[in-house]
């Protein structure tokens, strides 16, 4: 809006015509002052930053949604061992039959 005006044939026409949109900016530009803030970056530096915490956020979702499920494997597997831990006795038939041992000898 005040570049336009710069541009503009009658500038103080069109001060006129937008003197909401210039209080409005006065406003804004004090209250900024009160809380410290002397320098806005650029639409474009904004816009890349807003790009770049975008893609930081999909990456932590996506490492987020990865470390959910190696924590469901890791709870299965701890309540597994603790099942297998704390089982008073476990069914024979539930394991492998016993060998004997057995004795490999070389033939000369």
């Amino acid at each position: 809006m005040i570049e336009d005006c710069k541009s503009a044939k009658n500038p103080k026409a069109y001060r006129t015509k937008h003197q909401a949109e210039y209080q409005l900016h006065d406003s804004l530009k004090k209250e900024l002052q009160d809380l410290g803030v002397t320098k806005i970056p650029s639409s474009n530096k904004i816009q890349k930053r807003i790009e770049n915490l975008e893609s930081e956020q999909t990456a932590t979702v996506r490492e987020k949604q990865e470390l959910q499920k190696k924590q469901k494997t890791l709870d299965v597997i701890r309540q597994n061992f603790t099942a297998l831990l704390y089982a008073p006795e476990i069914s024979s038939d539930l394991l492998p039959a016993k060998r004997e041992p057995i004795s490999v000898t070389r033939d000369k």
